[in-house]
């Protein structure tokens, strides 16, 4: 044969046992549709690692928000009721009267009465 034939002929013998090669690699490899599985599972666990953070979060924040507002609806109404007493200080004559008496004072020609130890 000539030089030619020879080198078609071992081309076409060495490739056909590359193939044979790719295929057992193609064999022992690992599937496309693992890879894709394992890729997918993965991004799933991603998300719902990073949803449950935020679920928590949202929680602890709730909380934290009902606590402020009863906190908040407690310091309003005994801020009313300190505004309320400042009113009567300043002008009902029966509050003035009865917190000077808690301080010892007296009108003129009012007789107190002092408990004894």
């Amino acid at each position: 044969m000539s030089k030619v034939a020879n080198t078609y002929w071992n081309r076409s013998a060495k490739s056909k046992p590359n193939n044979r090669r790719s295929k057992k690699r193609n064999n022992s490899s690992t599937p496309q549709w693992f890879i894709f599985t394992v890729i997918v599972s993965i991004t799933f666990l991603l998300c719902l690692a990073i949803n449950f953070r935020a679920l928590s979060e949202l929680k602890e924040e709730s909380d934290e928000n009902t606590i402020l507002t009863t906190e908040i609806e407690k310091l309003t109404t005994e801020n009313s009721l300190l505004l309320e007493e400042v009113k009567d200080l300043k002008h009902d004559p029966q509050t003035i009267a009865r917190e000077a008496r808690k301080i010892g004072m007296s009108r003129p020609n009012e007789k107190v009465l002092v408990p004894i130890k």
